[in-house]
Order: C-alpha cells, then sequence, then structure tokens
C-alpha cells in the first residue's frame, strides 16, 4: 500500500464532530444540519440545554426522513440537561443530566446526500410547547470521500 493510501484509509476512521450554536426553537420543523458529497455514517447525535424551555417542549429528529427515535419525546429538562438520540427507530431519547454510554445505547446511523441529487436533511421537529433554547451536536465517519455534515 502506497504512502497516500495508508493516509487516506487513516483519514476515512476520523471521527468528525459538528456543533451547532445555541438557538432558539420553536415548534416547527428545523433543518439542523446537512449531509452533503456522499454518505456519513452518524456515531452520536443530541443537545444541551441552553435555556429552559417555554412549555412542555417535545422534539422529533429525521434524517433523510428517517425517525432516530421512536417518539416524540418531551425536553422540558433544566439547563444543562443533555439529549442524545438512540439512533435507532425502536429506541427512546434520552434525556438526562448525564448520559453513558453503554452497550444498550450504542447504536449509529447511515446517512447519505448524493452529489447529483438532494442532500441529506438532519431534521428537528419541535412540537407541542413554545420554544426551546439547544445546542446541538452530531459526531460523525465519513464513508465517501467528500461526504461531510454541515451547519445550514
Amino acid at each position: 500500500m502506497s504512502f497516500t493510501q495508508e493516509v487516506k484509509q487513516i483519514l476515512r476512521g476520523n471521527v468528525r464532530t459538528v456543533l451547532r450554536p445555541a438557538e432558539v426553537y420553536l415548534a416547527v420543523a428545523n433543518t439542523i444540519f446537512v449531509v452533503r458529497g456522499g454518505a456519513v455514517e452518524i456515531l452520536s447525535l443530541g443537545a444541551i440545554v441552553t435555556a429552559a424551555a417555554v412549555g412542555a417542549t417535545q422534539i422529533r429528529i429525521t434524517a433523510n426522513g428517517v425517525n432516530t427515535d421512536a417518539a416524540a419525546v418531551a425536553i422540558n429538562g433544566a439547563v444543562g440537561t443533555v439529549f442524545y438520540s438512540s439512533l435507532n427507530v425502536a429506541g427512546t431519547l434520552i434525556q438526562a443530566a448525564a448520559v453513558p454510554i453503554t452497550v444498550a445505547t450504542i447504536t449509529t446511523m447511515i446517512c447519505g446526500g448524493q452529489p447529483a441529487a438532494a442532500d441529506g436533511d438532519i431534521v428537528a421537529t419541535f412540537t407541542v410547547g413554545t420554544s426551546a433554547t439547544l445546542q446541538f451536536w452530531l459526531a460523525y465517519r465519513q464513508l465517501s470521500p467528500r461526504a461531510s455534515v454541515q451547519l445550514v
């Protein structure tokens, strides 16, 4: 294997993280990240509450239209509460002061954005409540050489 091939092999295994600055979200669908240039493996997706929610706000996250959890979940935790997506259509979004990563919570999701077609939108839909202020993160691994996750 050539040196260039070895470097490319190493870089493909790198985990990248995208952090969306804290923002107030209203009871509508919000595109929070977009996958471009190919497929990625989403390793971790969640948010931190940076200001108290107004009302009993619920959230539902999708990647390319596929639910990342089984149902919308109330996210009216205190400032500093973490919301961690199960990345499993049958799983539950976890809300806690801290989330232990265990065998039960390790699930990944493949999401693609096609170079010649539409991007892969990751959308958070807020329902029921008035507003929530959250800072989202997404950790991923590239599955295509040009794939990336970007802020909208």
